[in-house]
C-alpha cells in the first residue's frame, strides 16, 4: 500500500532577495482596488478591497456576512481586535 507524505519545498531566491510579502505595501498593480479609504488599515484578498480591521472582526465576529466565512484574515482580525468589540454594560442602581 502506498502512502502520501508531506513534503515542504523551498525555494531560494538568488541574491538573498526578500519575497514581495515581506517588503510590506502590496504593488499597485496587483491590487484589484487601489484606492485606500482613511479608516482602512488592511486590505482584504478575499474581495480586493482596502477595509477596517474593527468592521472585519465585528463581521466576523457575529457571522453577519455569509461571505466573511471561514477566513483566515477575519479570525486574525478578530483575535487582535476583539477587545475593541467589548461594551461595557452599565446597570443602573435600584
Amino acid at each position: 500500500m502506498r502512502h502520501l507524505a508531506l513534503v515542504k519545498a523551498t525555494v531560494r531566491r538568488a541574491g538573498g532577495e526578500e519575497s514581495r510579502s515581506r517588503q510590506g505595501r502590496p504593488r499597485e498593480d496587483m491590487l484589484k482596488c487601489s484606492y485606500r479609504p482613511p479608516d482602512s488599515d488592511f486590505y482584504c484578498w478575499r474581495f480586493k478591497i482596502w477595509y477596517n480591521t474593527l468592521d472585519c472582526a465585528y463581521r466576523t465576529h457575529h457571522r453577519s456576512f455569509d461571505g466573511c466565512r471561514h477566513c483566515s484574515q477575519g479570525d486574525f482580525n478578530l483575535k487582535t481586535r476583539r477587545h475593541d468589540l467589548i461594551v461595557p454594560r452599565f446597570h443602573p442602581r435600584s
